[in-house]
């Protein structure tokens, strides 16, 4: 022990050794230093890059279909129209996103000062998956102005045709969500009722009995892309 103590003492005491020694610690800190400046600076986009999850702009062509259908419906009866929706109707790669149903009449009894009559109409919460529970939801309304009634059910959910960005690791990832063709499949069932409204009292004019009432189904279908984005 005693002479490792005398050799440290004697290298340190010699000047020469001093400055070769700290020459060798310089050379090392230079050299630890600039390959910590390597590592972190000209390799730390191929670092990064492998664990950074690419995000994804998806987009939505929109598809819209129609199918109209013209009922004469007699006073006090309740009468339904169907829509089926089924892979004949969707195109290949597309999915049902929402519905659209305008109901419109008029009054046709040629009656002189027969006012409009009162019609009601109820989309019954069935038949399909859909998000029935959706507060922007319409499923029933009435009229006895002559004025259509509007309807609106959400079908996919979260779809309203704006892009939305994903994160995912692959584009079938970031499609996933939007690649579900079990929405919208299946029989929607719309009741209509019709009430005549009374004659103006004094006219001798004929008995309203009936009216003439317009469905027009208008389903808007998407098809999902997605595009990867620069990071």
């Amino acid at each position: 022990m005693e002479e490792e103590t005398s050799y440290l003492t004697l290298v340190f005491s010699d000047e020469d050794s001093r400055v070769y020694i700290f020459a060798v610690l310089v050379a090392f800190l230079l050299t630890a230093a600039y390959q910590t400046s390597v590592f972190f600076y000209f390799k730390s986009e191929e670092i990064i890059g492998k664990y950074d999850v690419p995000s994804w702009d998806v987009s939505f062509e929109s598809i819209d279909l129609s199918e109209e259908e013209t009922q004469i419906i007699a006073d006090g009866t309740t009468s339904s129209y169907f829509l089926e929706i089924d892979d004949s109707m969707i195109m290949e790669n597309s999915y049902v996103g929402f519905l659209n149903v305008v109901v419109s009449y008029e009054e046709t009894s040629d009656n002189f000062a027969d006012p409009c009559d009162f019609v009601s109409v109820n989309l019954r919460p069935e038949g399909i998956l859909a998000q029935w529970d959706n507060e922007s939801n319409s499923l029933s309304g009435s009229s006895d102005q002559c004025s259509d009634i509007l309807l609106f059910v959400q079908i996919y959910p979260s779809f309203d045709q704006s892009n939305v960005t994903v994160v995912s690791e692959t584009i079938d990832d970031a499609l996933d969500y939007w690649s579900n063709e079990t929405y919208g499949k299946g029989e929607l069932n719309l009741e209509v009722e019709v009430n005549t409204q009374q004659r103006v009292e004094g006219l001798p004019t004929q008995q309203d009995t009936d009216e003439a009432v317009t469905v027009n189904w208008r389903l808007t279908t998407f098809v999902p892309t997605a595009k990867q984005l620069d990071n």
